[in-house]
Order: structure tokens, then C-alpha cells, then sequence
């Protein structure tokens, strides 16, 4: 790990990224060469600079700041779920409080001041002076004397756009340096993760050459669609919740919290799709296994404890066979022996310990009792076999090496 030093040039060729760095202390530059490079360097990526990505969206609409404090608020929420969001509305600013479990510290985000109608409202980050945060406080809590301790305020700007392009060559942009949105929702940490999970899979097996380098290609394909819905979201959620002197009309419907964080899907090579609906979420509970979908949430058990399938992912791609499925496994087994370092587990259930007591699982996943899953390691569903296929183990193999571009 290089410390106290900055990125100041980007090279790439057939063998991979060169990057230069230069002490900050030394003026001294030195070259590192890797395979690939993630740019995950935030909302003011030096990375997107160089490669020379422009954003696409609305751009900035305040200047925000966020008042981290400690007071006596715990008596003003009492009955109001812990850790809630607050949106605050009044004469002295718009803005939501975020309070810690005990209520007694917890930050403030302000997006606007004052006259809505004036320019400078939009400008909160003007002053931040200790009293003027303190008196920000009080009038969001409403108790114009309550005792404020300022612990600290981070200067930002609300912002809505996407980069152009998640992927210049061998290099890729995730988080902040990828998307920017409003905090309204609080979608942008999940987003950034989302992005690290879609691609970090994918990085290890074209580095292992278990898949082909097109492989990569899907980053983009696939985040960027998930991440333009999610940070559009975050608008509809600012203009109509904290900005609503803004008029504005160009936003999209308000979707559900949930299809936001787990019911987004993908489209692309990695997903042998079933159908050609171009929908970018849907409701989770209504995907029932369909590829491009987040494989769903099922108790099952193990070894007589209770598991959920979504404990069954995460390392590996992972089979998992209905009851009447076991040929399945067999064809799993096969395929890792044709597929050099290729990490696969396979799972029936109600066989070797892995048990559905409600017998939930078929009609959960849209299969009937001898139809099986593909799973990637993110826990999508790249494939689905309805039923049991007259060569299953033709039919996984070929699958999967559709989906790993070999």
C-alpha cells in the first residue's frame, strides 16, 4: 500500500495498465504495472480524469454540508424506530436528521438554507462557522436552546450523474468514481458495492484463465444500467422529498426501496436470459430464480440447523438441483473436471444433509421437481433449467462456458 502519494499518469497496452505515481513529500515519480486497474478513487476520480470519461445526468444542485453533533434529542424521537431517517422542512432549512440507536448524537445534512427563492439558499456550505452549525441544529431539532456539540461537517455537493463508460480497456471505474447521487435513500455505498462484487468474480477467473477476457465486458453491461436507475431513484427521492422548490417534473416514478437495493437485473453474455424484456428492476419476491435476477431467499436446512440458500453463494458458482434433480450434480462434477480451475459446487435438495421441510424450493426458483440453478458467485442467477434435460450434463457445460466466454 503506497502512502502519501498521488496518481499522475495512466498507460495501458496488449500486457496491461502502467500507472505513475508521485510522492507528494518528494516530487519523486515511480511506475507500477499490473494486468488491470479499478479506479474506485471517488466522486473527483483522478482515474476517470485520465482516461477522460465525462459524467451524463443533472450535475450539482447545492452545496451540502453534513453536521456531525451530539444533543439531547433522545426525548424529541421517543416512539420513532431507531436509527431512522428524519426529513426536516421549515423557514431555516431543508434536510434530514440521521441519529445514532442511543439518540443522543447523530448527523444533520442540510441541503438548502433559508429563501428557497434566492440563490445562495443552495449554498449552506457558505458558512460553517461553529455558532452557525450550532444554530442549523437547533432549528432542525426545533428547541431553540438545546445544548449542541459540533463534532465535525463535511463540505459536498448533491449531485446526479453516471459515467459515460465503466470500462476504458483494462481498466474499470466503481463507487463514486462511476456514479454520483443525493444521499436521499442512502443508495450510493450499496451501489459502489454492488459494482465490487459484479467485477472482482469476473477479474479472478479471466486472471486465472478460467474465463475469457470478454468476460469484462459484462462489468459494464451490467452495472451501468442498475447504477443510472439507482442514482435517477435517489433524484425523484431529493426533488420530492427535499428540493421540492425546484419543480421539477423530470424524474421517475418512485419504485420500491426494495426492487432498488435487491430487484435490480442484469443483462448481458453472463446471463443466458429467457426472455427478451428489457425491465432494469422488478419486485424480488416475482423473480422466482429467472436469470438476471438475484438468486431468492429460502430457508432451508443443513444438518439440522436452519440455512438460507443465500448462504449457499459468495465463494463459488453453485448448482442447486431440485429433489428429483441429482443428475444435475453429476453433470457439476463433469464439468469441473472439463474446466480447468474452475470452482463449482452442487447441492440437491433434500439429499447429502441439505433439507426443505416446506418442500418451497421448486416453485420458489420456477422449477418443477427435477430442474436445477446456476448461480454465480454474486449470487445471480446466470441459467435455469426448468426440468431435467435429456443430456444434463451437455447442458450445463455448454452453459457455462457461454457464460465464461471460453
Amino acid at each position: 500500500m503506497l502512502e502519501g502519494a498521488a496518481l499522475v499518469g495512466l498507460a495501458q497496452d496488449a500486457r496491461g495498465v502502467v500507472a505513475t505515481v508521485r510522492d507528494v513529500v518528494t516530487g519523486r515519480d515511480r511506475t507500477l504495472r499490473a494486468k488491470y486497474l479499478v479506479g474506485a478513487d471517488g466522486a473527483h476520480s483522478t482515474v476517470r480524469e485520465l482516461l477522460g470519461i465525462e459524467f451524463d445526468g443533472r450535475g450539482a444542485f447545492s452545496n451540502s454540508i453534513t453536521i456531525y453533533f451530539h444533543a439531547p434529542v433522545a426525548p424529541l424521537v421517543a416512539g420513532k424506530p431507531p436509527m431512522s431517517i428524519i426529513y426536516v422542512k421549515n423557514a431555516e432549512l431543508s434536510g434530514f436528521f440521521r441519529l445514532d440507536r442511543d439518540a443522543r448524537s447523530g448527523f444533520l445534512v442540510v441541503n438548502t438554507v433559508g429563501d428557497t427563492s434566492r440563490p445562495e439558499a443552495a449554498s449552506p456550505a457558505s458558512d460553517v462557522s461553529e455558532p452557525r452549525l450550532i444554530e442549523l441544529v437547533r432549528a432542525g431539532v426545533g428547541v431553540p436552546d438545546i445544548p449542541v456539540t459540533i463534532d465535525g461537517v463535511a463540505r459536498w455537493r448533491a449531485t446526479s450523474d453516471v459515467a459515460r463508460r465503466f470500462r476504458d480497456g483494462r481498466v474499470f471505474l466503481a463507487g463514486d468514481a462511476a456514479h454520483l447521487m443525493p444521499p436521499q435513500g442512502g443508495y450510493g455505498g450499496n451501489t459502489g458495492i454492488h459494482d465490487a462484487h459484479n467485477l472482482a468474480w469476473k477479474l479472478a477467473l479471466v486472471c486465472k484463465g478460467v474465463a475469457g477476457p470478454e468476460l469484462l465486458s459484462t462489468y459494464d453491461l451490467e452495472r451501468r444500467p442498475a447504477a443510472t436507475f439507482t442514482v435517477e431513484q435517489a433524484y425523484t427521492r431529493y426533488v420530492t422529498r427535499s428540493a421540492t422548490y425546484l419543480g421539477a417534473n423530470d424524474f421517475q416514478p418512485l419504485a420500491s426501496d426494495f426492487d432498488i437495493e435487491l430487484g435490480y437485473l442484469y443483462r448481458s453474455p453472463a446471463i443466458l436470459s429467457e426472455d427478451e424484456c428489457d425491465r432494469v428492476h422488478e419486485d424480488p419476491h416475482l423473480s422466482c430464480g429467472r436469470p438476471g435476477s438475484r438468486a431468492p431467499h429460502l430457508w432451508l436446512e443443513q444438518s439440522g440447523r436452519p440455512i438460507s440458500t443465500l448462504d449457499l453463494f459468495g465463494r463459488a458458482f453453485v448448482v442447486i438441483a431440485a429433489p428429483g434433480g441429482a443428475a444435475w450434480a453429476e453433470a457439476a462434477r463433469s464439468a469441473v473436471r472439463a474446466i480447468a480451475g474452475l470452482e463449482l459446487e452442487a447441492h440437491v435438495v433434500d439429499r447429502d444433509g441439505l433439507t426443505d421441510r416446506e418442500g418451497r424450493f421448486a416453485s420458489a426458483h420456477g422449477l418443477d421437481p427435477s430442474g436445477a440453478i446456476l448461480v454465480r458467485p454474486d449470487g445471480f442467477v446466470a441459467w435455469r433449467a426448468a426440468s431435467m434435460a435429456g443430456d444434463p450434463v451437455r447442458a450445463l457445460s455448454s452453459a457455462l462456458s457461454r457464460i465464461l466466454m471460453r
